[in-house]
Formats: structure tokens, C-alpha cells, sequence
């Protein structure tokens, strides 16, 4: 029965297999040998109690160790203490290997699916979820990115702030709201915040305020995908603006080619064309909205700098035909309201793969979220093990430590007495220091479509 249970420091006595649970009554093999408080080593008896401790489980069912635990006396200082057990977490009356098997299952399934496996209760092993997630943040500090990406997905029922690493392409952190006063507060404790040298964000007013606020003077880019999708939205208002007048049949089929009117012109294949100089011919407007669209997104194109993207972008926004110009008022708006951040994207260009695995990040979070707390999902993201493996590195580095010798004698010219001296010798050792910079995003992405956190 002893190798059955494989834990150290125990010897079974007995075990009862119950309809629920497997019963181990089991005997402390390890005695203490003198007082922890004192260190002195005449120790009496002072009582026992039983004492119930959780175990991994075996054969499908939860385990549960029954032991009598005797509390010792010191003849020295008086004070008494329990016998010690190994492997054993005293805190949360488990023993550590369940401990560790909770922490591991926990980052793959809900608390509920674990509770059921353990004969936990759910409080329980989000408490041990809690202190595992408490010393992966100690164990593993991210590194504070040199340009930070500052957006929000929507996440168990409420919008997130989500800050990412924009040179690794990871998540950095996640907020529980994007409001301006956690935003702030978050930055205002950010180490190392003297390495933040680009922000980019969307056009969200709180956090340019909290960024202008905490880490002032910083280059704050407003990432192209956010100014262009607003074009997008333009040219689908003056499309639904005309649906909305056809007849049902035209309606439908307005519908049904609105793909082809988002496509860039160089992307449309013959038939497509052809399908958006009908719509052209048939309803100018239509034809109007897109050359407007096509128009803005080729300034992104072109490799401008900012003071040559100044000048195209007003000549742009002059040249709207007025028959359209109210379903462009959003992008004009924007235009006007983040000039500076929106030009400082043409110097400080911001890689597709960015936006593209944000997007694609927030689409699968929205099945992960049902069923897991914020907290939850935030840090099985930030912590996942596979998820962090790409963007991990190991830094080694030359350290000087002193050599523990006895003291070297010298015989002074000067002094025939004699002296002693002692010469400190040295020797180097290679450390290695790993660098964490947190979740990789497509990484993440991948699990997610996996099923990995379902």
C-alpha cells in the first residue's frame, strides 16, 4: 500500500474505498528532533488530533488522508508545535503534489471541472489558482515594452484594456476596465516606465489622457488600421443609406456585394469589377463613396512622411464630393480630433501583424470568456506556458564571484618579524538570466482555435 500511495514521510495503515472518495488513513513517518522556536532538543508529547488532508486522485476518484497528528512540547521554552510532514501544504490542507496538479489543470479547465476531479470545493482551487498566479508574477516579470500597444477587447460581458508589446507581438498585462482612472493608475505603477519610448492606441480619448498624464513627452501613434477601418465604415453608411431605398430583391443583392465594395480595387478579380461599375453607374453616390475609400487608403500606401501625409490628407478632405460628405463626417471628425497621433503613424509605421492577431485574439476570447471570472482569463492568457516560449529569452552573463581560501602568509622585507595578509581571489562564472516578455499572440490565437481553454 506504501508504493501505491508514493508519498514520502507516510506510512499507510489503511485505506477504504467509499462510494465518492478513496480513504487513506496514513502514519507520520518524520519526527522533529528538537524545538523550531528554541532549537532545543527535549521534546515531550502533548496531544493528538486527527487531521484530514486532500491527495491527488486515483482511479477516477478524489483521495482524501486521514492521519492522527501530535503536537509536541519544548521542556525548554514551553511552547508547543505540530510534528512536521512532508509534502504536505498545512495552509491548504493538501498535500503539494495536489497542489501542483490543481495549478496545471486549472490553466486548461474551468474551476468547477477541477472541483468535481479533486472533491474540492470551487473557492478552494480558485484560492490555489490565486497563489499560483501570485508567484508566476514574481517568477516571471515581464519585460516593459519600448513600444506599448494600448487597446481593449470585450471580455466576460464588459469592455478590457488589453496592453501589449508591440516589438514582440505579446500580451503585456490586462486591465479590468479601459476607464481612465485604472488606465492611469496602471501606467503611474508601471516599472521601468523610462523604457516606454511609442505608445499606440485607438482613438479613445481616456487613454491619451491617462498616457499625456503618466508618461508624458512619449510619441503616441494612432495605429493606421483604426483611421482606415473608419473609411470602411463610411463607405458601408452611404451603402446602407441606398439599400435602404431599393426594392426587397435589389436590397438583397446590394447586400450580398458589400465584400466587393471593402475590397481594394488591385484586389477585385474581372467579375467583381464589373459588378462595381454596375453599382456605380446605377447609383453615383455609390461609385463616389468608394473612390473616397480608395482614395484614403492609397495615402497609407505610399511610404509618406508625416509633413507630406498633412498636406494629402486635407487636399483629401477638400476634394469629398459634398453628396457624401455626411457619411464621411466620422473620418473627418477623426481627422481633425487626432491629427498629430494619426501623422506620427506615417514616421512610426505599425506592422499589420499587430492589428491582425488583435483582432483575431478578441474574436476567439469571446468563447473563452464564457464560463471563467475576468481574473481567470487573465492570467491563464498571460501565463500560459506554451504561449510564452516564443518570445523567451535567455541572457547570459559574466559574474565575478570571490573564492572562499584560507589566509596566505607574506614575510615583510621591512618587518623580519613577519605579517599576514590575505590576497582575494576571484573567479568567473557564466549566469543566465531568462527575459520574459510576455503571451505570444498568435500563439495564443492557435491554442485558443484548439480548444485549449475550453
Amino acid at each position: 500500500m506504501n508504493s501505491l500511495l508514493n508519498l514520502k514521510g507516510f506510512s499507510v495503515l489503511s485505506q477504504q474505498d467509499n462510494e465518492g472518495h478513496l480513504e487513506i488513513t496514513v502514519e507520520n513517518r518524520l519526527k522533529p528532533q528538537a524545538c523550531p522556536n528554541c532549537g532545543y532538543s527535549q521534546l515531550y508529547s502533548h496531544d493528538k488530533t486527527e487531521q484530514v488532508f486532500f491527495d491527488t486522485p486515483m482511479q477516477g476518484k478524489p483521495v482524501v488522508l486521514k492521519m492522527m497528528r501530535m503536537r509536541y512540547k519544548c521542556r525548554s521554552c514551553g511552547k508547543t508545535f505540530r510534528e512536521p510532514l512532508l509534502g504536505i501544504d498545512d495552509k491548504r490542507l493538501m498535500t503539494s503534489r495536489l497542489k501542483e496538479h490543481i495549478q496545471k489543470k486549472a490553466m486548461r479547465e474551468t474551476f468547477a471541472v477541477v472541483a468535481r476531479e479533486t472533491g474540492l470545493d470551487e473557492k478552494t482551487i480558485r484560492h490555489v489558482f490565486d497563489d499560483y498566479v501570485s508567484e508566476k508574477a514574481q517568477s516571471m516579470p515581464f519585460v516593459t515594452p519600448r513600444i506599448l500597444g494600448i487597446d481593449e477587447l470585450k471580455l466576460v460581458g464588459s469592455f478590457r484594456c488589453i496592453l501589449t508589446n508591440i516589438e514582440h507581438n505579446t500580451v503585456f498585462d490586462m486591465l479590468p476596465s479601459r476607464k481612465k482612472d485604472s488606465v492611469r493608475e496602471y501606467l503611474k505603477n508601471l516599472p521601468d516606465k523610462d523604457n516606454v519610448e511609442q505608445i499606440t492606441m485607438d482613438m479613445w480619448r481616456p487613454y491619451k489622457d491617462a498616457v499625456n498624464a503618466e508618461l508624458p513627452g512619449r510619441i503616441i501613434v494612432i495605429d493606421k488600421f483604426h483611421t482606415v477601418r473608419i473609411a470602411n465604415e463610411s463607405l458601408e453608411a452611404s451603402r446602407k443609406a441606398i439599400r435602404a431605398s431599393l426594392e426587397r430583391k435589389d436590397r438583397l443583392k446590394l447586400k450580398n456585394e458589400r465584400f466587393v465594395l471593402l475590397k481594394r480595387r488591385n484586389s477585385l478579380s474581372d467579375e467583381e469589377t464589373e459588378k462595381l461599375q454596375k453599382w456605380s453607374a446605377w447609383y453615383p453616390e455609390l461609385g463616389l463613396a468608394y473612390d473616397a475609400k480608395e482614395a484614403f487608403f492609397c495615402l497609407f500606401d505610399q511610404g509618406l512622411d508625416s509633413k507630406t501625409a498633412k498636406e494629402a490628407l486635407i487636399d483629401w478632405q477638400s476634394g469629398i464630393d459634398p453628396s457624401i460628405e455626411r457619411h464621411f463626417e466620422p473620418l473627418t471628425k477623426a481627422l481633425n480630433n487626432w491629427m498629430p497621433e494619426i501623422l506620427n503613424g506615417f514616421d512610426y509605421p505599425i506592422t499589420n501583424a499587430y492589428t491582425e492577431s488583435i483582432n483575431r485574439l478578441a474574436k476567439d476570447l469571446q468563447r473563452m470568456g464564457r464560463g471563467y471570472s475576468f481574473d481567470v482569463v487573465r492570467a491563464k492568457m498571460l501565463y500560459n506556458a506554451e504561449a510564452n516560449k516564443p518570445t523567451t529569452s535567455t541572457i547570459r552573463k559574466k559574474k565575478r564571484k570571490p573564492i572562499e581560501e584560507e589566509p596566505v602568509f607574506y614575510l615583510m622585507q621591512d618587518n623580519l618579524s613577519g605579517s599576514a595578509s590575505q590576497k582575494q581571489k576571484y573567479k568567473t562564472e557564466i549566469i543566465e538570466e531568462k527575459r520574459y516578455y510576455g503571451a505570444h499572440i498568435p500563439t495564443l490565437c492557435d491554442l485558443l482555435e484548439k480548444g485549449e481553454f475550453d
